[in-house]
């Protein structure tokens, strides 16, 4: 009974640490998402608002690119705009992305693909940051909470 005990704590604590870690595997995937996002707008940079609509029903967004994907659309029927249901970023990065939003389909074309090429440059330094976060923190926390699991159960055993 006190191994079963020992095995369901390692692995309560293993799930945990997976669960926290998947934090930063999300915010990178939110970044790709958005990088490719963005690049859709660069290449057909005379979307109309029907095809704008139809370019969002056919992307298939995972977890939290799909609360974006949800907002921008509210942003494009009512005006409002809120990222309060995107959990991964912070403050300032959900101000940058409203920015960012506010801003996409206001100028000419010349002046929309500069634009578009800024906005790229700063998801692209953030995309850098959230993949060095994924490929550093995850198994670092995988790898800690092993060790604090096994140390637990040897200290129970």
């Amino acid at each position: 009974m006190k191994w079963v005990l020992i095995v369901v704590l390692i692995s309560v604590i293993m799930l945990i640490a997976r669960a926290f870690s998947e934090q930063y595997k999300d915010k990178y995937d939110f970044y790709y998402n958005l990088r490719l996002f963005l690049n859709q707008f660069k290449i057909n940079i005379s979307f109309k608002q029907a095809k704008v609509n139809e370019f969002l029903i056919s992307l298939k967004p995972r977890k939290q690119f799909k609360c974006f994907i949800t907002s921008y659309q509210n942003y494009l029927k009512s005006g409002n705009l809120s990222f309060d249901e995107i959990k991964i970023l912070d403050e300032k990065e959900k101000v940058e992305l409203s920015e960012i939003i506010i801003r996409l389909g206001k100028n000419d074309s010349n002046s929309e693909l500069k634009q578009i090429e800024q906005f790229l440059l700063a998801i692209e330094e953030n995309l850098t940051k959230a993949e060095a976060d994924k490929n550093k923190l995850c198994p670092m926390i995988i790898k800690l909470s092993l060790l604090f699991a096994i140390g637990l159960a040897i200290l129970l055993i």
